[in-house]
């Protein structure tokens, strides 16, 4: 039986394999000149169509010679985790308007990717009285993320810190660590408080320099694994009542934290949507991810718009994972910059001691962690089920194609036993 044929889709690399017949071989067109020349039509057809959609729709950021995620194959069937990968993104976030011409990608100018977005939501709210335009539909949960992100702090200066000591520019992410982060750059800033307590605040805590920074210094970031931050993110936003009053980020606030309402001076609790939900672990996470993109909250969003990273990742000096290696990664990242870097990361993550006993960052061990930790990686299989895994990988699918992200085993195995 021949191999799975490459095929490429908006820039996407994926697998098609080879459809069985009912003797057991490939497919494959059969008949004489007529049945040629008609598939030899078709297949103009649709080459046609697929040049037309990437003339106007294709994102221009995304080719098989920068894709760092391996498409599992089970046989010669796609594994299903990638195919809705691949299917949410080409309905998706394929169609991002191509705008590195009008605004281009730079690490410095935030408000550069917030036009970019722009251009997009812009695009998808032409107006058509006529009901005949040939803009594509896309899922209504990318349509309300594009208005979103333009309000919901996505493009705030808090996604970057800075420091002179060693100089480094880092990217921070909503759930990937970004209350240590911010610890992390106060220690290496802390001269600056020194000289003038009065720009560090109350807390005498600046995570952005006030120091020149010198030209061309190198660009840092962590990722985390998309369904693990969405889980993190529920379990520190969303889990308990107390949580979803004391921030008001478990969104929508009208679903998950109900306000109380005034009627006629008197105070009125408004009814509870989430009752009988919000003490089942699976269910309410499932029914926070089905809710969720009704109102996308910063701490939600992928990765990928952070830093505006779906189109400038490749810049970046140092990209690290907050996965099982996390920890070899913060001492590749100490090595690499050096200065003072190396003793504050050990300060807020104790990464030496872990490396001196060869484990490994499962999220079990309590021992190095911070009292802001979720540990969600020892959790998931509590709360999600192969339906919220699902539901996952299609609002993040941007995160696996464009910064080479890889679908956890846990995952894969999730969806193969629902299916078995």
């Amino acid at each position: 039986m021949p191999l799975p044929k490459q095929k490429i889709v908006q820039g996407f690399k994926y697998t098609v394999a080879a459809m069985p017949t009912m003797n057991g071989g490939p497919s494959a067109p059969k008949g004489g000149p007529s049945n040629r020349k008609l598939v030899s039509l078709l297949f103009v057809m649709f080459a046609f169509n697929l040049y037309q959609q990437t003339k106007t729709l294709t994102t221009g950021m995304y080719t098989p010679q920068n894709n760092n995620a391996p498409m599992t194959t089970i046989g010669q069937y796609e594994d299903e985790a990638n195919s809705i990968i691949r299917r949410s993104y080409e309905k998706s976030y394929a169609h991002i308007i191509p705008c590195d011409d009008d605004f281009p990608a730079t690490t410095t100018n935030p408000s550069s990717g917030k036009a970019c977005m722009k251009k997009t939501l812009d695009y998808f709210n032409t107006p058509n009285p006529d009901g005949n335009s040939t803009i594509p539909s896309i899922p209504w949960w990318f349509q309300t993320l594009l208005r979103d992100i333009q309000t919901n702090g996505a493009y705030g200066s808090w996604h970057h810190f800075y420091t002179t000591m060693p100089p480094l520019n880092f990217c921070t992410i909503g759930k990937v660590g970004t209350t240590e982060w911010r610890k992390i750059f106060c220690r290496l800033n802390d001269d600056d408080c020194i000289a003038d307590p009065k720009a560090c605040g109350k807390k005498q805590c600046v995570w952005r320099t006030t120091k020149q920074m010198p030209e061309g210094a190198p660009w840092a970031v962590f990722l985390r694994d998309p369904l693990e931050r969405l889980l993190s993110g529920f379990l520190n936003k969303c889990h308990t009542p107390l949580q979803r009053r004391r921030e008001n980020h478990c969104e929508p606030n009208f679903v998950f934290n109900p306000l109380t309402e005034t009627t006629d001076g008197k105070n009125i609790q408004a009814p509870s949507l989430i009752e009988h939900l919000d003490d089942k672990d699976k269910q309410f996470f499932a029914a926070y991810v089905d809710v969720l993109p009704l109102k996308w909250n910063l701490h939600f969003i992928p990765q990928a718009i952070a830093c505006d990273l779906y189109r400038n990742i490749g810049s970046y000096d140092f990209v690290g994972n907050m996965g099982e290696d996390f920890m070899s990664d913060l001492e590749r990242m100490a090595n690499q910059f050096g200065g003072q870097l190396p003793e504050a990361l050990n300060t807020s993550f104790g990464y030496q001691k872990y490396l001196n006993s060869g484990e490994k960052n499962t999220g079990k061990d309590k021992k190095y962690k911070t009292g802001h930790a979720t540990h969600a990686p020892e959790k998931v299989k509590k709360f999600y089920t192969a339906q919220t895994v699902r539901k996952g990988l299609e609002l993040l699918s941007i995160d696996y194609v464009l910064l080479g992200l890889e679908v956890p085993e846990w995952a894969r195995q999730m969806l193969r036993d629902d299916v078995s």
